[in-house]
């Protein structure tokens, strides 16, 4: 990652905010003993004129489309492509992506991808498993023999199985998407190459996986300054990510597992004592699935 200074975009800010004879930044400015100084404002939750008094937010309302997310990044995107005719598949994509970007923690390209979709044409629900197989190599002897392990680790190369989450991506717009990964993956490799602010709640879960990060020399290089977080409000980019999503945008799917990427995982893999291999890359395929359901109380529950 690489972080450019708004230091000076605040200090702009702070002095016209003086200057109009305002109260000072009510959030204050991070410090290395106050990382997240908002987290210390004593406030009560407004009251509402009417409805649900204890709801925390408005009701949003739409007509055309509606995305949600844990990251505005990641919902703006599923709306570009909704404004720009793409269906709910193509949305879900872009959505997905971005999220790959600015939310690490949860999702990633290099994870796994599980779907329920519903066809309003077909009027049927479809799944779909892209969850990535076990390597070929993650033999119970490769596991007791070579790595004295009684069972697959919690972390490290040994604990991955093959990424599911590309193949699960080109599965839902080949089925039933309207777009092709150049569109659905725009906005994401832009934002990974142009950078985005780091607000508190991604830089609490960054700041909580220091540890792990800085013990892996490409994980340190990509998420941290240093051996620290970026500080709040930094602008970071991953110009890594970026180039890969650019070859998926290219490729497609090949170009995720064949060819740079896949060498890529594969030498990584290796580097750690691990067995994954090109074949597992390349043969990996999805599965499109009958949803898991039962009935409760005259519902039909997927």
């Amino acid at each position: 990652m690489r972080k450019a200074t708004i230091g000076a975009l605040f200090a702009v800010a702070l002095c016209t905010v003086v200057a109009e004879g305002q109260s000072k930044n009510p959030f204050g400015i991070p410090s290395a003993e106050s990382p997240q100084p908002g987290s210390e404002i004593k406030a009560v939750r407004g009251s509402r004129a009417q409805g649900w008094l204890g709801q925390g937010r408005s009701e949003v309302v739409a007509r055309h489309g509606m995305v949600a997310t844990s990251d505005p990044l990641a919902a703006e995107a599923g709306l570009e492509i909704l404004r720009q005719g793409g269906n709910a598949i193509d949305a879900a994509v872009a959505t997905g992506a971005v999220l790959d970007v600015t939310s690490q923690n949860d999702t990633g390209i290099g994870g796994d991808l599980f779907a329920i979709v519903y066809s309003a044409k077909d009027k049927k629900l479809y799944a779909l498993n892209s969850g990535g197989w076990a390597p070929s190599g993650w033999t119970p002897a490769f596991f007791t023999d070579t790595l004295k392990q009684t069972r697959v680790p919690n972390n490290g190369v040994n604990s991955a199985t093959v990424p599911g989450a590309v193949a699960g991506y080109d599965a839902l717009l080949s089925r039933f998407g309207t777009m092709k990964f150049k569109e659905t993956f725009e906005r994401a490799a832009r934002i990974a190459e142009e950078g985005w602010g780091l607000a508190e709640r991604r830089h609490n879960d960054l700041r909580s996986a220091v540890n792990g990060l800085k013990n892996d020399p490409d994980s340190k290089q990509a998420f941290l300054d240093g051996d620290q977080a970026w500080p709040l409000y930094s602008v970071i980019s991953n110009a890594a990510l970026a180039k890969a999503l650019r070859l998926i945008q290219a490729k497609g799917k090949d170009g995720f597992y064949k060819g740079e990427i896949a060498s890529a995982i594969v030498a990584k893999v290796k580097s750690g004592d691990g067995v994954m291999s090109l074949n597992d890359l390349a043969e990996f395929a999805p599965e499109w699935v009958e949803p898991v359901s039962t009935n409760y109380h005259g519902f039909d529950v997927f």
